[in-house]
Protein backbone atom coordinates (compact mmCIF):
# COMPACT_ATOMS: atom_id res chain seq x y z
CA UNK A 1 0.00 0.00 0.00
CA UNK A 2 1.23 3.44 0.01
CA UNK A 3 1.94 5.47 2.44
CA UNK A 4 2.04 9.18 2.45
CA UNK A 5 5.26 11.16 3.21
CA UNK A 6 4.20 13.11 6.32
CA UNK A 7 5.59 16.32 5.42
CA UNK A 8 4.58 16.09 1.68
CA UNK A 9 2.84 19.71 1.09
CA UNK A 10 1.59 18.75 -2.73
CA UNK A 11 -0.02 15.69 -3.81
CA UNK A 12 -1.28 14.65 -7.10
CA UNK A 13 -4.38 12.00 -7.74
CA UNK A 14 -3.79 9.44 -10.11
CA UNK A 15 -7.51 8.03 -11.18
CA UNK A 16 -7.05 4.09 -12.48
CA UNK A 17 -9.27 1.57 -13.73
CA UNK A 18 -10.90 0.07 -16.91
CA UNK A 19 -12.02 1.99 -19.88
CA UNK A 20 -15.90 3.01 -18.91
CA UNK A 21 -15.53 2.47 -15.60
CA UNK A 22 -15.46 6.79 -14.97
CA UNK A 23 -12.19 7.97 -14.37
CA UNK A 24 -12.74 11.24 -16.84
CA UNK A 25 -16.08 12.21 -15.29
CA UNK A 26 -14.80 11.91 -11.43
CA UNK A 27 -11.61 13.22 -12.15
CA UNK A 28 -13.34 16.70 -13.94
CA UNK A 29 -15.47 16.45 -10.69
CA UNK A 30 -13.01 16.26 -8.41
CA UNK A 31 -10.97 19.25 -10.47
CA UNK A 32 -14.11 21.56 -10.56
CA UNK A 33 -14.83 20.66 -6.33
CA UNK A 34 -11.39 21.31 -5.35
CA UNK A 35 -10.75 24.35 -8.12
CA UNK A 36 -7.34 22.29 -9.28
CA UNK A 37 -6.23 21.45 -12.33
CA UNK A 38 -7.18 17.94 -14.09
CA UNK A 39 -5.71 16.56 -16.85
CA UNK A 40 -6.69 13.40 -19.18
CA UNK A 41 -3.72 11.38 -20.16
CA UNK A 42 -5.07 10.16 -23.58
CA UNK A 43 -6.30 13.51 -24.48
CA UNK A 44 -2.93 14.96 -23.42
CA UNK A 45 -0.80 12.39 -25.29
CA UNK A 46 -3.23 13.02 -28.55
CA UNK A 47 -2.67 16.77 -27.86
CA UNK A 48 1.24 16.21 -27.99
CA UNK A 49 1.62 13.85 -30.74
CA UNK A 50 -1.00 15.12 -33.19
CA UNK A 51 -2.46 12.02 -33.14
CA UNK A 52 -5.61 9.77 -32.20
CA UNK A 53 -4.66 7.26 -29.63
CA UNK A 54 -5.44 4.59 -32.11
CA UNK A 55 -3.50 6.40 -34.65
CA UNK A 56 -0.64 6.44 -32.55
CA UNK A 57 -1.04 2.19 -32.03
CA UNK A 58 -1.32 1.87 -35.41
CA UNK A 59 1.63 3.74 -36.90
CA UNK A 60 3.99 2.88 -34.54
CA UNK A 61 2.76 -0.70 -32.80
CA UNK A 62 1.87 -0.54 -28.57
CA UNK A 63 5.43 -0.58 -27.53
CA UNK A 64 5.63 3.11 -28.93
CA UNK A 65 2.51 3.95 -27.37
CA UNK A 66 3.29 2.71 -23.73
CA UNK A 67 6.54 4.56 -23.84
CA UNK A 68 5.28 7.72 -24.84
CA UNK A 69 2.42 7.36 -22.18
CA UNK A 70 4.93 6.72 -19.13
CA UNK A 71 6.75 9.77 -20.59
CA UNK A 72 3.68 11.83 -20.56
CA UNK A 73 2.70 10.41 -17.23
CA UNK A 74 5.98 12.07 -15.88
CA UNK A 75 5.56 15.57 -18.13
CA UNK A 76 1.86 15.59 -16.88
CA UNK A 77 2.89 15.55 -13.22
CA UNK A 78 5.95 17.71 -13.52
CA UNK A 79 3.56 20.40 -15.27
CA UNK A 80 1.18 20.14 -12.72
CA UNK A 81 3.72 20.76 -9.52
CA UNK A 82 5.73 23.40 -11.41
CA UNK A 83 2.46 25.20 -12.08
CA UNK A 84 0.96 25.37 -8.51
CA UNK A 85 1.85 28.61 -5.91
CA UNK A 86 3.85 27.58 -3.51
CA UNK A 87 1.65 29.20 -1.12
CA UNK A 88 -0.89 26.93 -1.56
CA UNK A 89 -1.53 24.64 1.15
CA UNK A 90 -5.31 24.87 1.55
CA UNK A 91 -5.73 21.48 0.05
CA UNK A 92 -2.59 18.93 -0.41
CA UNK A 93 -4.48 17.75 -3.56
CA UNK A 94 -2.92 20.28 -6.36
CA UNK A 95 -4.22 18.18 -9.44
CA UNK A 96 -6.19 15.13 -10.74
CA UNK A 97 -4.85 12.60 -13.62
CA UNK A 98 -7.13 10.84 -15.58
CA UNK A 99 -5.22 7.68 -16.81
CA UNK A 100 -5.51 5.49 -19.53
CA UNK A 101 -7.19 2.20 -19.26
CA UNK A 102 -4.18 0.32 -19.51
CA UNK A 103 -1.21 3.07 -17.88
CA UNK A 104 -1.01 1.46 -14.47
CA UNK A 105 0.07 -2.03 -16.40
CA UNK A 106 3.25 -1.05 -18.21
CA UNK A 107 6.78 0.47 -17.85
CA UNK A 108 6.11 0.33 -13.80
CA UNK A 109 3.18 3.09 -14.29
CA UNK A 110 1.39 1.94 -11.40
CA UNK A 111 4.43 1.92 -9.14
CA UNK A 112 5.93 5.72 -9.94
CA UNK A 113 2.52 7.08 -9.48
CA UNK A 114 1.81 5.05 -5.80
CA UNK A 115 5.36 6.80 -5.27
CA UNK A 116 4.78 10.07 -6.54
CA UNK A 117 1.30 10.70 -4.96
CA UNK A 118 -2.24 8.71 -4.63
CA UNK A 119 -3.94 6.57 -7.11
CA UNK A 120 -7.23 5.62 -6.90
CA UNK A 121 -8.75 2.96 -8.20
CA UNK A 122 -12.48 2.92 -10.07
CA UNK A 123 -14.08 -0.07 -10.04
CA UNK A 124 -17.37 -0.37 -10.89
CA UNK A 125 -19.18 -3.54 -11.13
CA UNK A 126 -18.92 -5.41 -14.26
CA UNK A 127 -22.22 -4.94 -15.81
CA UNK A 128 -22.04 -1.14 -15.50
CA UNK A 129 -18.76 -1.10 -17.45
CA UNK A 130 -20.23 -3.33 -20.01
CA UNK A 131 -23.87 -1.49 -19.80
CA UNK A 132 -21.85 1.85 -20.26
CA UNK A 133 -19.36 0.29 -23.41
CA UNK A 134 -22.31 -0.39 -25.36
CA UNK A 135 -23.05 3.17 -25.63
CA UNK A 136 -19.79 4.54 -26.35
CA UNK A 137 -18.83 1.59 -28.70
CA UNK A 138 -19.12 3.40 -31.34
CA UNK A 139 -16.77 5.85 -30.00
CA UNK A 140 -13.97 3.25 -28.72
CA UNK A 141 -12.09 1.78 -32.13
CA UNK A 142 -10.94 -1.39 -29.75
CA UNK A 143 -14.68 -2.22 -29.50
CA UNK A 144 -16.57 -0.94 -32.40
CA UNK A 145 -17.24 -4.27 -33.93
CA UNK A 146 -17.75 -6.21 -30.50
CA UNK A 147 -21.02 -7.63 -30.33
CA UNK A 148 -22.43 -8.02 -26.50
CA UNK A 149 -21.11 -11.33 -26.03
CA UNK A 150 -17.50 -10.79 -27.44
CA UNK A 151 -18.07 -7.05 -25.67
CA UNK A 152 -18.48 -9.36 -22.25
CA UNK A 153 -15.59 -11.25 -22.73
CA UNK A 154 -13.15 -8.89 -23.91
CA UNK A 155 -14.09 -7.01 -20.59
CA UNK A 156 -13.70 -10.27 -18.92
CA UNK A 157 -10.35 -10.97 -20.25
CA UNK A 158 -9.11 -7.49 -20.23
CA UNK A 159 -9.91 -7.01 -17.09
CA UNK A 160 -8.24 -10.23 -15.36
CA UNK A 161 -5.33 -9.32 -17.00
CA UNK A 162 -5.31 -5.65 -15.60
CA UNK A 163 -6.50 -6.65 -12.40
CA UNK A 164 -3.28 -7.27 -10.15
CA UNK A 165 -1.88 -3.64 -11.32
CA UNK A 166 -5.35 -1.58 -10.04
CA UNK A 167 -5.30 -3.75 -7.12
CA UNK A 168 -2.14 -1.29 -5.99
CA UNK A 169 -4.05 1.52 -5.71
CA UNK A 170 -3.70 3.49 -2.49
CA UNK A 171 -7.70 3.24 -2.77
CA UNK A 172 -10.66 1.48 -4.34
CA UNK A 173 -14.61 3.18 -5.03
CA UNK A 174 -16.74 0.72 -5.99
CA UNK A 175 -19.73 2.53 -6.06
CA UNK A 176 -20.81 3.76 -9.86
CA UNK A 177 -23.22 6.74 -8.27
CA UNK A 178 -20.95 7.74 -5.60
CA UNK A 179 -21.31 11.76 -5.21
CA UNK A 180 -18.17 13.77 -5.39
CA UNK A 181 -18.63 15.06 -1.87
CA UNK A 182 -18.63 11.10 -1.30
CA UNK A 183 -15.66 10.43 -3.26
CA UNK A 184 -13.74 12.78 -2.25
CA UNK A 185 -14.21 11.71 1.78
CA UNK A 186 -13.16 8.12 0.62
CA UNK A 187 -10.03 9.63 -0.53
CA UNK A 188 -9.38 11.59 2.76
CA UNK A 189 -10.16 8.97 4.97
CA UNK A 190 -8.08 6.45 3.13
CA UNK A 191 -4.82 8.53 3.15
CA UNK A 192 -5.93 11.41 6.17
CA UNK A 193 -4.16 13.85 3.42
CA UNK A 194 -6.02 17.10 4.82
Amino acid sequence: MHTLVPNQKRMIVFLVGFMGSGKSFYAKGLANHLHVPMVDLDNYLEKKQGITISGIFEKFGEQSFRDMESLALKEVYSEMLNKMPQNKDQNRIVGIVSCGGGTPCFNENMEWMNHHGMTVWINPPEAVISERLKKEAATRPLLANLDEAALTDFIRERMADRIPFYAMASTTITDPHISMEEFLNAIQNAKNIF
